[in-house]
């Protein structure tokens, strides 16, 4: 799988920790100090902060270590990580953790390199739409985790405490310069942090190679690593939950984690992500997507294009037509023990399912890039349709 990343453009990747080590050490020759941004204990536990801070050593960098990202940071949080760096001076910047952590490094160095308010950088390119010629720093980014793929993509989530809402930043400028993949790195994940990171990659790796209408440029290439990724989890993500030492079933995921990164790049999540992306605090953000993904698959199936495309993943999900196809994939979430229902999560309620369809249904840009486009003037009803049956696991 790793020859599928040749035709990524404009980030490196790196595979194993020897090689990962090469880069690293290349990015930090670059300036005198480093900062490590890291959550409170995972990547102490998985051996990545020791990774960063005995290569900085090595060469010769003063390392300035900081490790108060919570699972959901908000822009409290990128505000103090920001004052850091400004703090710190010419430095290389390193996030080690799961997407929180990567998210918000990524976000807390773009508002240092552009001297920008965090409001002002929610959106799409707001800052390189703006300045397209200037280059800005760029994280290393080590994941701990095997899922969320923020370590190849342009997208920081932050919370919002004010408005209690999960805000978006897409900004091209913000790929991480390079990520270093140490599948040893996730060995000490939890079980619920395996299959929900593993669900959220599944999801990626789906809903991109669904997304038929984003098939030009890099979105062809994408098509193959979304193929590919699917296939590796599939396969490999029922290992690392029966055996979470699998170091093979390990290196696997983590390949395909960054697989699905690489594709949702390129090609625009769709429904699920819409629909769930405020609901933290009430359900994993990967059990989320990959129990709204059959319903949401299931309408886009009205475009020819999808259903199409749907067959071309019999070979994983074994099925005559679309519809086996979608049941054969919710037949392998649930081996897993995905829940059926959305219902099964007492914070996701009925009120909460309308207004997530009213207030998604505003989203005019996601649901025009839907797989199967959503007509605003009627897409209160069609996702709260969709909610409805993800919620009763109908």
């Amino acid at each position: 799988m790793e020859k599928l990343f040749d035709k990524v453009p404009s980030q490196l990747f790196a595979f194993g920790r020897a090689r990962s080590a090469e880069i690293l050490a290349a990015a930090l020759d670059k300036a005198p100090k480093a900062v490590l941004f890291t959550g409170g204990k995972s990547a102490d536990t998985s051996g990545a902060a020791a990774f960063v801070g005995e290569t900085a050593v090595r060469c010769g960098k003063t390392l300035v270590r900081w490790n108060r990202i919570s699972p959901e940071p908000d822009t409290e949080t990128v505000l103090a990580m920001r004052d850091l760096l400004l703090e710190t001076g010419d430095c290389t910047v390193c996030a080690a953790g799961g997407g929180s952590v990567l998210d918000a490094a990524k976000a807390a160095l773009l508002m240092t390199e552009t001297g920008r308010d965090i409001d002002s950088l929610f959106g799409i390119d707001r800052f390189s739409s703006e300045d397209p010629k200037v280059s800005i720093r760029r994280i290393v980014a080590v994941p701990t985790t095997s899922g969320t793929g923020s370590e190849a993509t342009q997208y920081s989530n932050i919370v919002d405490r004010k408005g209690q809402v999960k805000r978006l930043i897409a900004e091209k400028a913000i790929v991480p310069q390079c990520a270093l993949i140490v599948p040893d790195f996730t060995k000490t994940m939890p079980r619920s942090v395996t299959l929900a990171t593993g669900c959220d990659a599944l999801a990626h790796l789906l809903e991109g190679f669904l997304n038929t209408g984003a098939d030009a440029g890099f979105g062809a290439d994408a098509n193959a690593r979304a193929l590919a990724g699917t296939k590796a989890i599939v396969e490999n993500l029922p290992r690392v939950l029966a055996d979470p030492r699998n170091g093979e079933a390990r290196r696997n995921m983590a390949l395909a984690a960054a697989l699905g990164g690489t594709v949702i790049r390129f090609k625009s999540t769709g429904l699920p992500h819409l629909c769930s992306f405020s609901w933290f605090g009430r359900i994993e953000h990967g059990m989320a997507v990959i129990m709204l993904l059959p319903h949401a698959w299931r309408y886009y199936l009205g475009n020819p294009a999808v259903a199409e495309r749907t067959m071309e993943l019999a070979s994983v999900f074994p099925g005559k037509t679309p519809e086996e196809v979608i049941d054969s994939f919710c037949r392998f979430t649930a081996s897993l023990g995905v829940p059926r229902r959305l219902a099964d999560y007492p914070l996701l309620t009925p009120e909460l399912m309308a207004q997530t369809a009213k207030s998604a249904g505003a989203n005019k840009m996601k649901l025009e890039l839907a797989p199967r486009p959503v007509p605003l003037e009627d897409s209160e009803r069609i996702l709260s349709q969709i909610l409805t049956h993800a919620y009763k696991g109908e």
